[in-house]
């Protein structure tokens, strides 16, 4: 007998509550036994409740020691603020980052002199305390950062969301198999396989408003006295796969 084959298009649904399925269907039917292979991905997208935020220094001078030594105590001075803030109730964890010195140089007739030193350092806080982004970026800031290097949100413990997905992907994926077996007087007979997978999207984008930085004007600094930095991170997207095989006849 010969072997037949049939190749379905791909369907896309549509779900509510920001899920998105898509599915391709392959159907192979052999004088043995056949099956139907079914791809079917689902997302879904999530507020994040863990955040990551690094703060920069940096300080130069024509003295390694002098930058150094400031440095320093800026660092300090910026840890001391975010303990009190870990005091005061707010989740965080406080990881030491990135420290550099490097020479600065000017070039004058094909000889080159060190003008001066920069050093760098940076901290990295991470909170499940995301409502509370605006008061350690101002604290960090306050106590002397020059900068937000990094801010980026995730959803830990994804499991729920996960199972979620790949129920809904593996009972479209049958429902998907099914019509195109009953499209080719088929019928499903069992399952042969199945592989799943589920994973998250890092999320760096977020709206700061009121953001303070170092160098403003007495007169600004003063108004944002009473406007606290406000964060507004966009949703993580949850994403989940299935690939099923299903008997035919």
């Amino acid at each position: 007998m010969k072997k037949t084959s049939l190749i379905l298009a791909g369907i896309i649904l549509f779900l509510s509550q920001n899920t998105v399925g898509s599915a391709v269907v392959t159907e192979k039917i052999t004088e043995n036994r056949g099956y139907i292979t079914a791809s079917v991905e689902k997302t879904k997208e999530v507020a994040p409740n863990t955040a990551s935020i690094t703060f920069t220094k940096e300080n130069s001078s024509k003295v390694l020691e002098t930058a150094s030594n400031e440095n320093k105590a800026a660092i300090s001075k910026m840890n001391a603020e975010l303990e009190k803030l870990k005091a005061a109730g707010i989740k965080i964890e406080i990881v030491k980052g990135y420290y550099s010195v490097h020479p600065n140089y000017s070039y004058k007739s094909d000889k080159r002199n060190i003008t001066d030193y920069t050093v760098t350092n940076s901290i990295t806080v991470k909170t499940s305390d995301t409502n509370s982004l605006g008061k350690i970026i101002d604290a960090a800031l306050s106590a002397g950062a020059d900068r937000v290097s990094s801010l980026s949100f995730s959803y830990e413990s994804t499991g729920n969301n996960c199972n979620e997905l790949i129920w809904q992907a593996t009972h479209e994926a049958r429902e998907m198999a099914k019509v195109s077996a009953n499209a080719a007087g088929q019928e499903i007979k069992g399952v042969k396989a199945i592989s799943t997978s589920c994973y998250q999207g890092i999320n760096n984008a977020a709206t700061l408003r009121n953001f303070k930085s170092a160098g403003q004007s007495a007169k600004m600094a003063d108004i944002e006295e009473m406007l606290e930095t406000s964060v507004t991170p966009q949703k993580i997207k949850i994403r989940a796969s299935v690939n099923a095989e299903f008997y035919v006849k």
